[in-house]
């Protein structure tokens, strides 16, 4: 890894750049109150292990991760441990890097991707709280400057353009997701090069959508606009299987040949290059790509289930380089 005075981390996949009867009733009230409080305390380790399932998870699919594999060094983290979010490696509130002034390409404003987002990026959004990234979704009345309009949604947005990016490697994030038909949290990687496209959905759910309710997507787009082209895939009833709001390990792992998304350390998705069509094979990208995580809020989905707020939590991000 290699941290220029410019903060910028650059990785690929060769050099990584980049917590009196009294004495009768005495005994007997001390043993009860040693039971019950024997009792909350089993009762509350059950409650955590259910809300934040570490020990519910599959050590031997762990052990197949490239996380803990001899073949991957772990090169960058960020487990959210200070006070406040690190501007070194993250820009917040905002699609445009402070420092540059470039913005995410194809966006409509500085504070809304597209109009199929209802949720207006503000800064208060995202912040740290309890030692993980919060990034947060709101249904108030907001007026917005960029673009400009009144807005019935705020959102939580942090990405790492032109200050954490990589060309392939293996990115490990533990999450909660928000769960609501108009919730549209994402995980995912965009070119730095400022054109649009190729763009890896390491991780997207949908509440609702047009392929389902209750949908994980794992896509890759190649090629740039306009002649973009998609090869989706998904999981259904995620919610459903995996309980989105409870704690869990997602991975996603890209190579030249390959890309391998997991949660729990179980393949969910596998896509080798040479799957693609042929006029796409030689499109498998290969560029420098920052990340984007974002909670944000559906424009053509019902709000007739979802809780407000609600959040997309992260309690780490690590990326790691494949050893020669």
């Amino acid at each position: 890894m290699r941290l220029e005075n410019n903060n910028k981390i650059l990785f690929n996949s060769d050099t990584m750049k980049l917590n009196n009867n009294k004495f009768f009733y005495y005994p007997l009230i001390l043993s009860i109150v040693i039971f019950l409080c024997f009792s909350c305390s089993n009762s509350k380790n059950d409650l955590s292990d259910s809300e934040n399932p570490a020990d519910d998870y599959n050590e031997n699919l762990l052990e197949t991760l490239p996380s803990r594999s001899d073949d991957y060094s772990k090169v960058w983290e960020d487990h959210f441990t200070d006070e406040s979010i690190n501007t070194n490696y993250w820009t917040v509130g905002t699609l445009r890097d402070p420092n540059s002034g470039d913005i995410v390409p194809g966006a409509d404003g500085d504070h809304l991707l597209k109009d199929k987002y209802s949720g207006y990026v503000t800064v208060e959004d995202s912040y740290i709280e309890d030692g993980a990234l919060v990034l947060r979704n709101q249904k108030r009345s907001y007026t917005g400057t960029s673009p400009s309009g009144n807005y019935n949604y705020t959102s939580g947005w942090a990405m790492t353009m032109h200050k954490v990016f990589l060309n392939k490697g293996y990115i490990e994030i533990r999450a909660q997701f928000p769960s609501g038909d108009k919730v549209w949290p994402a995980l995912w990687l965009i070119a730095e090069d400022l054109v649009w496209g190729p763009e890896w959905d390491m991780f997207e759910y949908f509440g609702k959508n047009n392929v389902g309710n209750d949908v994980m997507g794992m896509h890759l787009l190649v090629d740039e606009w306009p002649n973009q082209k998609w090869d989706t895939g998904y999981i259904f009833n995620f919610d459903a299987l995996y309980n989105c709001e409870a704690w869990h390990i997602y991975g996603f792992e890209w190579t030249e040949e390959k890309a391998v998304w997991t949660v729990d350390g179980e393949v969910k998705r596998e896509l080798n290059r040479t799957d693609l069509s042929p006029n796409r094979i030689g499109k498998w990208p290969n560029e420098d790509m920052y990340i984007v995580i974002n909670n944000e809020v559906q424009s053509n989905a019902p709000d007739t289930n979802t809780n407000w707020p609600n959040y997309l939590k992260i309690d780490y991000v690590e990326i790691y380089k494949k050893n020669d």
